[in-house]
């Protein structure tokens, strides 16, 4: 099987992008940059919206010490908690985009059929679902946390 478009028309993955230094970019505040790589990078509204999105993440919320930034990268690369989901015995409730680059919508299927019990509600929208989509969001996780 063989590719037949150009390099740069193809989305490029979540491990390209953390090669290639540019979270560093996105996280050290360039905003112009994040609207060029938001849609690559968390899917979703950011694919339409780029300028909402670079909105929301540069509104003066950049988050805490820059180390750990760096251990969430190192924990992306090579750590999984899959061992681990069936021992859980809380309730759960797993949220997950039906377009997220950075976490794909099969990690939530596994999450769910590993975790006993749990819930999976897809919404329509990338990584950012929670700050683009909260309004829509908040009732399904209020829901959650009322139920007995």
């Amino acid at each position: 099987m063989s590719a037949t478009g150009k390099p740069q028309d193809r989305v490029r993955t979540y491990s390209e992008i953390v090669a290639g230094g540019e979270l560093d970019r996105v996280y050290l505040g360039d905003r112009g940059y994040l609207q060029r790589v938001a849609g690559d990078l968390y899917g979703g509204l950011a694919r339409t919206d780029t300028a909402e999105v670079a909105a929301a993440m540069h509104h003066g919320n950049r988050p805490g010490p820059s180390r750990g930034y760096l251990y969430q990268l190192a924990a992306a690369a090579g750590w999984t908690s899959v061992p681990f989901l069936p021992l859980l015995r809380q309730r759960t409730l797993i949220l997950a985009g039906d377009d997220d680059p950075i976490i794909p919508l099969a990690n939530a299927r596994l999450m769910h059929a590993l975790i006993r019990g749990s819930r999976l509600h897809v919404y329509c929208d990338g990584h950012l679902g929670l700050v683009t989509q909260a309004a829509e969001l908040a009732p399904v996780v209020d829901g959650f946390l009322a139920a007995p």
